[in-house]
């Protein structure tokens, strides 16, 4: 575990695993390389169409309808599937988001976020805060869009406390393969840090890689995150205080890392 000195510059000169493609990746890696580390853009998942694309086209051509008056995301892959099917969300729908990585992604897409709660970002305090206080009868429709891996937890809890809610699961997440460059370079301990951001990125890590050498640090996004991470077998040496990906990274560039000197990169 990092001792948490906070001398700037912890991350130049360190090699650090991007675990994410697209629009976000290209975003971490701007911000590492601005922080003087080396950045290795290795997507290990990435999101698919749903098994049901009848039910996911259903349901967006009622919310694009106005037929809900709240949806409630947990990720920002799940804004990308209503952007990607090019639905409008209707002014009379509000949106409550997990976190402010997922709000930010809502409003990058044009839709106003309603409500996301304090402290910690989790589904648990996503449904307790936003309940407390609404009357189920009074509300309206509720549509939870997640994925097929994700937890049932807000959906269950809105059922629960008498809310009408529905589920869309809007995409997959799938594994992608690493390069064998990078898997072996992640075995021999050349990669310094490893950016954990999700249940599905330790999964596929575990899956293509083993366990890791103590050398590298695993930096999680969360103590949710970490929680999962540890029961998939690695040893979690930082995890965010902020729960959201330039939080970490920022953090990270505040402690003193360990790293290898840069020469071929995966």
């Amino acid at each position: 575990m990092l001792d948490g000195r906070r001398i700037g510059g912890g991350l130049r000169g360190t090699r650090v695993l991007i675990p994410r493609g697209g629009a976000w990746g290209s975003r971490v890696q701007a911000e590492v390389q601005r922080r003087g580390a080396h950045a290795v853009v290795a997507p290990l998942i990435t999101s698919a169409p749903p098994r049901d694309t009848d039910a996911r086209d259903r349901a967006f051509a009622a919310l694009a309808a106005g037929e809900y008056a709240w949806i409630f995301v947990t990720s920002a892959a799940a804004v990308e599937q209503w952007v990607t099917q090019g639905v409008r969300i209707p002014a009379t729908t509000q949106i409550a988001a997990v976190g402010s990585a997922t709000a930010r992604a809502a409003a990058d897409s044009g839709a106003e976020v309603a409500f996301v709660p304090s402290g910690t970002s989790s589904a648990a305090a996503l449904t307790a805060q936003w309940c407390a206080g609404r009357d189920p009868g009074a509300t309206g429709r509720c549509l939870v869009i997640r994925s097929d891996l994700a937890t049932s937890v807000v959906s269950d809890e809105l059922e629960l406390r008498g809310f009408d809610v529905d589920v869309c699961i809007g995409y997959r997440t799938v594994g992608i393969d690493l390069r064998p460059d990078v898997a072996d370079a992640l075995r021999g301990g050349e990669i310094d840090v490893v950016l954990l951001t999700s249940l599905s990125v330790g999964r596929e890590l575990r899956r293509q890689v083993g366990t890791l050498p103590p050398s590298t640090l695993i930096a999680s996004i969360g103590p949710g995150t970490s929680r999962d991470a540890q029961r998939l077998g690695f040893a979690v040496g930082y995890t965010a205080r902020t729960q959201s990906i330039e939080a970490l990274v920022a953090e990270l560039d505040e402690i003193t890392l360990p790293h290898h000197t840069v020469k071929d990169q995966p």
